[in-house]
């Protein structure tokens, strides 16, 4: 379930120029919340999801203050404020995945998964080039040609893609197999339950006789 909320999650982060990273942010957090009886690392996933939130708050009113009726751009008007929540969603962003493919590489060497383990590195070193990447256009934007901010926000969501993708493994390997075994161990249990109750009729019938 976990994953499920964090895949959803990130489906809402696709759509954080629009202001929907005002629900992506708790709903990421919440879902590696949630992973984290799993695997303690997602604890981690968890609280970093939730300083994407402020760039998620600046970006909604951003799109919603002019929708209002009020001419005001608040990144020329608030330039540190709009750096600030940006260099923040960056950085949380870089921490979210860096927790969530620890965790995902831990529960697959303890299942001796090393599909999952090799697209956990992956994703990890694809992501973390990435976000470097952006960091330091930011912090130089004055300098960057405009070609290279289109490559940029191609990448943003070709990397955030990756990670919707990823997020989906997740769910279904890690997911569905923790049920599995949660579902043989409830059978088991039940059948143990089947033959002491039999085993105790049978004692009744004998004693009877």
């Amino acid at each position: 379930m976990g994953f499920g909320i964090a895949f959803l999650g990130y489906c809402f982060l696709l759509m954080h120029a629009a202001g929907f990273g005002i629900i992506a942010a708790p709903l990421l957090a919440y879902g590696f919340f949630l992973a984290s009886r799993l695997e303690r690392t997602f604890l981690y996933a968890s609280v970093a999801a939730l300083f994407m939130l402020p760039r998620g708050l600046f970006v909604l009113l951003d799109v919603f203050v002019p929708v209002l009726g009020v001419d005001v751009n608040l990144a020329e008007q608030f330039p540190w404020l709009n750096l600030g929540t940006y260099l923040l969603f960056f950085i949380a962003w870089f921490f979210m995945i860096l927790y969530q493919c620890i965790g995902v590489r831990n529960i697959a060497i303890a299942n001796d998964h090393q599909k999952l383990k090799n697209s956990a590195n992956r994703q990890l070193y694809f992501s973390s080039l990435f976000i470097a990447i952006a960091v330091t256009m930011v912090l130089f934007s004055e300098l960057v040609d405009l070609r290279v901010t289109v490559f940029a926000v191609i990448a943003y969501y070709a990397v955030l893609l990756m990670n919707l993708f990823f997020t989906h493994t997740c769910l279904v390997l890690i997911t569905s197999e923790s049920q599995y075994e949660k579902d043989k161990e409830m059978v088991a249990e039940h059948n143990r339950q089947v033959l002491e109750r039999k085993a105790k009729d049978a004692e009744k019938f004998k004693k009877r006789k």
